[in-house]
C-alpha cells in the first residue's frame, strides 16, 4: 500500500474516531452530560483562569469551549485528509466545510433524540472550530508548500 493511501485511510478512521467521540456525548442524557462537564471544568479552571481571570471559568464556557475544540480537531483532520490525498484547492476547501457543517447539524439532531437542546448557536459555533482549522492548515501548507517559480 502507497504512503499516501496509508495515511488517507488512518485519516478516515481518525475522522470516524472523532465523530463517534462527538456523537456519543450528545447521545448522553442530561445528568450525565452535567457529571462529565463538571469533571472537565475542575481539570481545566485552573489553566483558563489564566486567561479569563480567577472565578470566572463557567460550565458555559467549558461547554461552549468544548463545541470548538472538537470540531476544531475534526477541522484538521478533515483539511489533512484533503492534503495528504492532493486536493488542496477551493473545491477541496468547501468539501471540509461542508463536512464540518454537516457533522455540526447532525451532532445538534442526535441531542433532539437524548433530549437535550439543540441550539442553532451551537450548529454555528461547532462551524467556526472546523473553519478556523482549515483556514490555520492552509496557511501552514502555503507556509511550507515549495513555491513554483517561473523563468521569464
Amino acid at each position: 500500500m502507497k504512503k499516501r493511501n496509508l495515511l488517507s485511510f488512518l485519516l478516515v478512521i481518525l475522522i470516524i474516531a472523532t465523530l463517534a467521540f462527538i456523537w456519543g456525548n450528545s447521545l448522553q442524557s442530561i445528568p450525565e452530560s452535567k457529571i462529565k462537564s463538571g469533571k472537565a471544568l475542575e481539570i481545566i479552571a485552573p489553566v483558563l483562569e489564566f486567561f479569563v481571570g480567577k472565578g470566572n471559568v463557567t460550565d458555559h464556557l467549558v461547554r461552549k469551549l468544548a463545541h470548538f475544540t472538537e470540531y476544531f480537531v475534526l477541522g484538521i483532520e478533515l483539511s489533512l485528509l484533503m492534503a495528504v490525498r492532493s486536493r488542496v484547492s477551493f473545491q477541496g476547501v468547501c468539501n471540509c466545510l461542508f463536512a464540518g457543517l454537516a457533522a455540526a447539524v447532525t451532532d445538534e439532531s442526535i441531542q433532539i433524540i437524548s433530549n437535550r437542546g439543540p441550539l442553532v448557536s451551537d450548529v454555528l459555533l461547532d462551524f467556526c472550530g472546523v473553519s478556523a482549522a482549515v483556514f490555520l492548515v492552509l496557511l501552514i501548507i502555503a507556509l511550507i508548500k515549495p513555491k513554483k517559480r517561473y523563468r521569464s
